[in-house]
């Protein structure tokens, strides 16, 4: 046979055979298909995933005391790595019990910011977004939950919008308690005067309206109460008082850093305060130099294009005549650092017995009493936005009658003094920081004008008369700085009233 014939007749029986073994039983050549068998197959479908566990998220709440007014919103945020972003915003109408609806999720995101994802690691904070009107009101959240973490729900975020006044009184060593009736501004007495230490004499209120301090000079200690956010009503913190230097005059509280100044020891002293305890814990260092005999302080908080957030604390030495100033480094973080500013301390008046801030020019200026019997004035001063340095403003130190003590209200558009028997007003020249006499002034009020305070809402402004255990009330137009005198003024405080302050 010719080879190419018996080569195809090879390939012909091959592929006959091929066929008959598939046609007789043998496995076919389509694969099964998935999640089954073949007739000849013994595969199973694979098991299906694990579920997602279950969502895991804690809640905030707390409480509201004190409202009055209308249109209070709170705010729930979240710190994204970079900014915060607003995670819920709770109208409240009334005072009590609060929950924001927002859940924070520990495994999962939070529906309510696109996008965004904020789990329990993060930091979260609570503000108020609007403040209550009809009548204005100024609430406060407490320090320790303007940013913290979270590890279960919060059920105790306190908002305090009620306002207290608080009274020092050296003959009977003791502190007199009173609300402020959002209306009028008239003082109700919260309670029996509660014992302090040996003449106390400046206090100062922790911002969240929760811990009162009061500086005791001859105790050389400082006593520490516990607020309560309804009444007012003051309790001794455990471990109260606390040890100070010698002969403290003068109190300042930023965040949770508390200053006392000791008139007796030329010196400073600095505590760290656990903001939910009270309790204040001397840092280290434990005290500054000063001048000779600190009696006076004031905070400049700082803000994005004064001082770069970094706050500034000015004390007044009364026996040296000068001003000292520290920047404030670690009073947004756990750590405390006081740096002297360049060229401190400055060159004041003598027997400087207030400090005061106004706004000139698009920065901040200081303004302090000289209490110097006839030759009483008020000293101004520039405040350099980088140094801190203070220089002195043309046309001052503004000559006064006399000059017991001096305090600008909330938005520094006013400057009030305290001259004998009379209040003193004046405009503050929003570009030079002059002062200049404001019409219906001086309003006398019939009693030795010793020291002034306004309320942080702006609407009401008190003038101590110590000798008479007294407070005389005043309604204030925040439009044209006019006093009109309170309905039930003037307030029996206390036998001394030795400092008076509204927080």
């Amino acid at each position: 046979m010719h080879l190419l014939s018996r080569h195809i007749a090879r390939v012909s029986t091959l592929t006959v055979a091929l066929v008959a073994v598939t046609a007789c039983g043998g496995e076919s050549s389509t694969p099964p298909s998935v999640g089954g068998t073949g007739s000849g197959g013994t595969g199973s479908a694979p098991p299906p995933p694990p579920p997602p566990p279950p969502f895991v998220g804690y809640t905030v709440s707390g409480t509201i005391s004190g409202l009055v007014g209308q249109g209070l919103v709170l705010k729930l945020y979240g710190l994204n790595y970079v900014r915060p972003q607003s995670l819920d915003q709770l109208p409240i109408s009334s005072n009590g019990h609060y929950d924001f609806t927002t859940t924070i999720g520990t495994n999962g995101p939070n529906a309510s910011v696109a996008g965004s994802f904020y789990p329990a690691t993060f930091d979260y904070g609570v503000e108020i977004a609007l403040q209550p009107h009809s009548p204005t009101q100024r609430c406060v959240v407490s320090d320790s939950y303007r940013n913290f973490a979270i590890t279960a729900n919060v059920t105790d975020v306190g908002v305090v919008c009620g306002e207290f006044s608080y009274s020092t009184n050296t003959a009977d060593n003791a502190i007199s308690g009173f609300s402020v009736d959002a209306y009028t501004g008239a003082l109700v007495s919260v309670g029996p005067p509660v014992a302090a230490g040996r003449s106390p004499y400046a206090l100062v209120s922790s911002g969240d309206k929760q811990h009162l301090y009061v500086a005791n000079t001859d105790s050389n200690d400082v006593s520490a109460f516990a607020v309560d956010r309804s009444s007012g009503e003051l309790t001794t913190v455990p471990g109260s008082p606390f040890a100070a230097g010698t002969r403290p005059r003068a109190l300042a509280l930023f965040r949770s850093t508390l200053f006392v100044a000791n008139a007796g020891s030329d010196n400073l002293s600095v505590y760290r305060v656990d903001q939910k305890s009270g309790v204040p814990t001397l840092w280290s260092p434990a005290s500054y130099a000063t001048g000779t005999g600190p009696s006076v302080m004031a905070i400049e908080p700082g803000n994005a294009t004064f001082g770069g957030f970094t706050p500034i604390l000015y004390i007044a030495n009364a026996g040296s005549n000068d001003i000292s100033a520290f920047w404030l480094l670690g009073a947004h973080g756990p750590e405390q650092a006081l740096e002297s500013v360049v060229g401190s301390a400055f060159r004041s008046g003598s027997s400087v017995t207030s400090l005061a801030f106004g706004a000139a020019a698009g920065g901040r200026v200081l303004y302090a009493a000289n209490a110097n019997g006839v030759d009483a004035t008020i000293s101004g001063f520039s405040i350099d936005p980088n140094t801190a340095a203070l220089t002195s403003l043309p046309g001052f130190p503004f000559a006064l009658p006399s000059c017991n003590y001096i305090a600008t209200d909330q938005t520094s558009t006013y400057l009030y003094a305290t001259a004998g028997t009379n209040v003193l007003g004046y405009s503050i020249d929003r570009q030079t920081g002059a002062l200049s006499p404001l019409p219906g002034f001086p309003v006398a009020v019939g009693a030795n004008a010793d020291s002034i305070g306004i309320d942080p809402t702006n609407q009401f402004l008190y003038v101590r008369n110590g000798s008479a255990g007294t407070v005389i009330g005043f309604e204030l137009n925040a439009a044209t700085g006019e006093l009109t005198p309170m309905p039930g003024s003037p307030f029996a405080v206390g036998k001394s009233a030795d400092f008076f302050a509204t927080f």
